[in-house]
């Protein structure tokens, strides 16, 4: 992996009265922010440790500028193709900021060396800045790293890193790919292309679900889809609000009831060689493309997504606002199952990986 250090544009917190309030008009509103003063842009190249603080738990990553060959050679591996509405509002804003303002979101197995540089430079010296969300109680801090020895050290462990994996950002990569192939960003006389790409070791990341809330009852009754879904599931009640807690067991909530929906071994044995197999795949083919007749996932309107970090009360209420609407809960992917993927050069259903600690737009940039 071949990694540079970067000029980073990011705010003065000092202007800043609410972080929260700030991030979340930031997507939109960067350029008038960048104009009236409230971003700066460090005045020499330099890599970034990141620092979140979430929970009592310390997760630490390093931000730096990536050659965009590695994203070429596919020494950062995707799992997931990209949504074209999505993509088109993703290269809109863009192209209008002319910056990137989120890294990239990119895991790789634990490095000790690596580590080890991460906790000298964090023991040995102050964030250079840091804000804390308001709402959440999460920090984040960095570290800038701009002495030139450390700079090696770290670029030459990287390039060590054979493969990687994008945890997220798929769409803000294939968009900057292509405007950068295109020349249509960036000084076309530049002789460096990179993407600004955040590093954090799998250990210091959490691969949680991502939930499903569908449009049904105005295609079928409730009974009726009920009855449907015998012929895939073994089905029961529940007594209240759960998660699965195993693979291939499915939880839903309609008209004020709890189900538990088991795969059929008749359905789990159609796909017994393949060696990665996720209940997102089967709910995608055998509910919502045989049942409900949604032909592309990735292009309906009916299906919303919805991270599993949401507590169940809140999704149950999106439900309940509308009746014509079932959620279902899955099991997380795991990470062995992310890298057989992502190896193999398959993708996984829409929406299958919700990582935390989150990155936030706004906190740290490029421009191109």
């Amino acid at each position: 992996m071949k990694i540079f250090p970067f000029q980073a544009i990011y705010p003065q917190f000092n202007l800043v009265a609410s972080t929260d309030s700030f991030i979340k008009s930031v997507k939109h509103q960067f350029n008038k922010y960048k104009e009236t003063g409230f971003f700066e842009k460090s005045s020499k190249e330099a890599l970034y440790v990141h620092e979140i603080i979430k929970d009592g738990r310390t997760y630490r990553g390093i931000i730096a500028s990536v050659s965009l060959q590695d994203y070429l050679d596919e020494n950062i591996l995707i799992h997931e193709k990209t949504i074209a509405a999505k993509r088109q509002i993703t290269m809109e804003l863009i192209i209008n900021r002319e910056a990137v303002i989120k890294p990239i979101l990119v895991a790789y197995d634990k490095s000790n060396a690596i580590d080890s540089v991460i906790k000298k430079v964090v023991s040995a010296s102050k964030p250079m800045y840091s804000t804390v969300f308001e709402e959440s109680k999460i920090r984040h801090n960095f570290y800038q790293i701009d002495e030139p020895k450390i700079i090696e050290k770290i670029c030459l462990q990287f390039e060590k890193v054979k493969t990687s994996y994008l945890a997220d950002g798929h769409h803000r990569r294939a968009v900057v790919l292509d405007l950068l192939k295109n020349e249509q960003i960036g000084k076309k006389n530049s002789k460096r292309k990179s993407l600004l790409t955040a590093f954090f070791p799998f250990s210091d990341l959490d691969i949680h679900d991502f939930n499903r809330i569908v449009d049904v009852f105005d295609v079928m009754s409730p009974v009726n889809f009920i009855i449907e879904l015998t012929k895939f599931f073994k089905i029961k009640n529940l007594k209240g609000p759960k998660k699965p807690k195993q693979k291939f067991v499915i939880t839903a909530y309609l008209n004020g009831e709890w189900l538990e929906l088991k795969w059929k071994k008749s359905i789990l044995n159609k796909f017994k060689d393949q060696k990665v197999l996720l209940d997102a795949q089967l709910l995608d083919t055998f509910v919502f493309e045989k049942l409900l007749n949604i032909e592309d996932v990735r292009q309906t309107q009916r299906i919303k997504y919805v991270e599993g970090i949401k507590p169940l009360e809140v999704v149950k209420n999106m439900v309940n606002a509308d009746f014509k609407k079932i959620a279902f809960f899955i099991s997380p992917v795991d990470q062995e199952e992310l890298k057989h993927v992502a190896r193999q050069g398959k993708s996984m259903p829409p929406k299958s990986t919700w990582f935390e600690p989150r990155l936030k737009n706004g906190l740290i940039g490029e421009e191109f």
